[in-house]
């Protein structure tokens, strides 16, 4: 198995590498690598059995040609001052011609031989006439790049809610896929305000605790169930897994809570569904 290291880039996009000259690499180490038609700069971010385990059996991973010098690093820093002055050309380009997209990154190849711009938009827009006008003028081969909503998120970055960097700009690798049922089974209010992140979408960390929910909720009766106690048939309104308690909605009389020990299999069953006898029947006491 080839030496391989993991290397990042600007906004955390990482590739593997190999390194195959056997250099004495450490994590955070600045790096010059080979890539499709040049070279970049980056930093390591992981090397060793964990690199080996996320590589996929593909021999022709590009080299780590070698470290980088305090010239690559100030080459590097000129690269990312001169990426604000080419977005402003790609924005003004796109605005002459009236298309309908929003100018979000600049991201220079650290040879300058080739640059790429983030765009997001609403709908598909050819935007192909830009790159002969963009390339005269940066002398350099130009890529288009349409991105979503999460990804523009992440490289711009900011602060979430919750008073810390956003998540997608800070550690995640990839971004998840977050459906409405993680907030269903975490009980969250369904307020589209609350729920949503800066990137205008469900928030990624709405998936961070829900295989413990979904594991916890196994001791649990489904809400809408009906649940046999003294007072008659109860109908599951609310669960608590921290407090392990039922609430339970009769068609007479005050709400009731119960803890989910006292309930029995056979003494709940599906909403439609004919009870069966109860061994025991739900004691309705607190917890």
């Amino acid at each position: 198995m080839p030496d391989l290291v993991e290397v990042a880039f600007k906004h955390r996009r990482r590739r593997i590498f190999r390194n195959d000259r056997k250099l004495r690499l450490a994590s955070g180490d600045d790096v010059i690598v080979g890539v499709r038609g040049g070279i970049d700069f980056g930093h390591v971010t992981m090397k060793g059995e964990l690199v080996q385990l996320r590589a996929k059996p593909r021999p022709n991973y590009n080299r780590v040609i070698r470290i980088a010098t305090r010239w690559d690093r100030k080459h590097q820093e000129k690269n990312r001052e001169s990426e604000v002055e080419a977005l402003s050309l790609f924005r003004a380009a796109a605005n002459r011609r009236a298309l309908t997209i929003k100018a979000v990154d600049a991201e220079w190849q650290h040879d300058r031989k080739r640059i790429s711009f983030f765009y997001t938009a609403t709908k598909s827009i050819n935007v192909r006439s830009l790159i002969p006008e963009l390339g005269r003028r940066l002398e350099a081969r130009v890529d288009l790049k349409r991105i979503n909503k999460r990804e523009e998120a992440a490289r711009i970055g900011g602060i979430g809610v919750c008073g810390r960097e956003l998540c997608c700009s800070s550690w995640m690798h990839s971004m998840p896929q977050v459906s409405l049922s993680a907030a269903k089974a975490q009980q969250f209010p369904l307020s589209v305000d609350r729920l949503r992140g800066r990137c205008n979408r469900l928030k990624c960390c709405l998936n961070y605790e829900l295989d413990h929910y979904m594991e916890a909720l196994k001791d649990f009766p489904e809400r809408g169930a009906i649940i046999r106690t003294e007072r008659g048939d109860g109908r599951v309104d609310q669960v608590d897994i921290f407090f392990r308690t039922v609430t339970l909605k009769y068609h007479k009389g005050p709400p009731e809570t119960v803890s989910v020990e006292d309930i029995t299999p056979s003494a709940a069953r599906p909403k439609g569904r004919s009870a069966a006898a109860p061994r025991r029947q739900a004691t309705g006491k607190h917890p």
